[in-house]
């Protein structure tokens, strides 16, 4: 399947960081290090998923150590997220609270210890956050760990959600899956990634902080279009498709157009947003050093969009969208 399949594209050039294969042996013996795979055959499958072409198309700019680390965190993210989705902490809402109370103070501080620290995905989270605030600002460091929080929070309360039994809206699914598609910790590690800091002038500018829900919103929609399938299978409600064929009694295929549609808003937006803020950039008595990070930024947010299209393509860990 292709997004021309339903009428909609991605019109934004495909970038790709040169220190790939670089890093790719690197991340492997980290995820080993801290269980997140567990064997050969494991790790095999693992490959197949294509997080470090991930992190290269998302990432073009970063050093190999910020490579690296980006490589790792969305390795963590995925299995992160397989606790949740269909996984042991689906519904488990207490157990589900010990482990976002110990990754959301990790967040706020990598020392944090917890009664949980020998699950796999709570030592690996310190490593990341460790190398991650390292030789960022203090302010950085708080407004990460803010969207830290609102990540797990998202987490859990999907689980509370699950666990309730209540329907969603696709209104109210959009907003929750803005947390949960983690679309705000992957734009800040570009930061560190790239050792670039953009102002809160900048972070709080309504033209940018629309631009990332428009790109939290991108990821969304072609995630759904993708795992519908095998969401469905897993009994998971949190998939814009399925939400949509409930709400208006329509068929998948319909449903499906429909997302597309909202993708394809979603890039024209995007689009006119990034003009607006950078014709706004341009007139700011600011640092040169500041205007870079923030058009950085910005086209670090483009190159998300695109990368998550052309590696839901190329990874196995959709199959099919049917």
């Amino acid at each position: 399947m292709r997004l021309e399949d339903f009428g909609s594209t991605i019109p934004f050039p495909p970038r790709i960081n040169p220190y790939l294969e670089v890093i790719r042996a690197g991340h492997e013996r980290w995820l080993r290090r801290y269980r997140l795979i567990a064997d050969d055959a494991d790790a095999e499958s693992f490959k197949e998923w294509k997080m470090v072409e991930l992190a290269a198309r998302a990432y073009p700019e970063a050093t190999a150590r910020g490579l690296r680390i980006a490589a790792d965190a969305l390795g963590w993210f995925f299995r992160f997220d397989d606790l949740f989705d269909g996984g042991p902490l689906a519904c488990d809402i207490a157990r589900a609270s010990q482990i976002v109370a110990a990754v959301t103070g990790i967040a706020g501080d990598p020392c944090f210890m917890s009664e949980v620290d020998e699950v796999p995905v709570v030592g690996a989270f310190r490593d990341i956050r460790r190398r991650s605030v390292e030789g960022m600002s203090p302010e950085w460091v708080e407004r990460s760990a803010d969207r830290w929080r609102g990540y797990f929070q998202g987490n859990l309360k999907e689980t509370m959600i699950r666990a309730d039994g209540a329907p969603l809206s696709l209104n109210e699914l959009i907003r929750l899956r803005r947390y949960t598609i983690a679309a705000a910790p992957s734009a800040d590690l570009n930061e560190c990634a790239c050792a670039f800091e953009i102002s809160d002038e900048v972070a709080l500018n309504p033209y940018f902080q629309g631009m990332e829900a428009d790109t939290a919103d991108a990821i969304i929609f072609v995630n759904d279009l993708w795992s519908a399938s095998k969401e469905e299978s897993a009994g998971e409600p949190f998939n814009a498709i399925s939400v949509i064929q409930s709400e208006a009694h329509c068929d998948r295929r319909t449903a499906q157009i429909k997302v597309a549609g909202l993708l394809d808003d979603r890039v024209r937006r995007f689009t006119h947003r990034r003009a607006i803020f950078e014709d706004w950039l341009g007139g700011q008595q600011i640092s040169e050093r500041e205007r870079s990070a923030a058009f950085h930024q910005a086209a670090h947010l483009q190159d998300w969009i695109r990368a998550n299209y052309d590696w839901s393509l190329e990874s196995s860990r959709y199959h099919e969208c049917s």
